[in-house]
């Protein structure tokens, strides 16, 4: 019995490990890849959409609170991340992974800003001191690649753009996550994500 119960106690902190490990290896991946941006991210979220298919409890969706309001946010949401890849992907061809991940890591600033001026959430001192800790980092790093190039540059500014849509994908999705199933509300934004970086695929066909 008592092992059952370390088991279980342990089971959350390995999927945060694989979690943690699987964010650190994508970029490294990304960056030594030859395919295009709006390609990789497309394969990306369509890849876990279908992954997530399995897991969907389908019978919920009938059930479900959502209006049509609600059905926009959750597929602006998905928009919001289909950017987030294009912009954040785009951004590792220009700048280093150092780089392009500690700006990323500015993520919970900005989700922290939004939340108090959207939800009224109050942060701690001590997670604030943090997060200001993190955003001078991240403008070391931006000013040591001033002398480096100015595509690392350009690079850098993908970047936080790419954290800032992520950062507003969780805020938006904030709102409906509550009244959907996670998985179904998973799979849906992936695709929607998906779709967006098929648009640009398209887009740069045509083009």
């Amino acid at each position: 019995m008592k092992r059952y119960k370390l088991t279980l106690q342990l089971h959350p902190y390995i999927l945060l490990f694989i979690a943690i490990l699987s964010v650190s290896v994508s970029s490294i991946m990304i960056k030594s890849s030859d395919t295009p941006t709006a390609v990789a991210g497309m394969y990306r979220l369509y890849l876990s959409a279908l992954i997530m298919l399995p897991f969907v409890p389908w019978k919920t969706l009938r059930s479900s609170k959502l209006d049509s309001k609600d059905w926009r946010t959750v597929f602006l949401a998905g928009l919001l991340l289909g950017l987030h890849f294009l912009f954040w992907m785009e951004s590792l061809v220009y700048t280093s992974v150092a780089s392009s991940m500690v700006i990323l890591a500015l993520q919970p600033l900005f989700v922290m800003i939004g939340s108090y001026y959207m939800f009224r959430e109050r942060a701690s001192v001590l997670t604030v001191l943090c997060l200001v800790a993190a955003l001078f980092g991240s403008l070391i790093i931006a000013w040591g690649d001033i002398g480096v190039s100015r595509e690392a540059l350009i690079g850098d500014g993908l970047s936080l753009i790419g954290t800032i849509l992520v950062s507003a994908y969780m805020l938006v999705g904030q709102k409906v996550s509550h009244k959907i199933n996670a998985n179904l509300y998973s799979a849906v934004v992936f695709f929607t994500g998906g779709v967006s970086c098929s648009s640009t695929v398209c887009g740069i066909t045509i083009l």
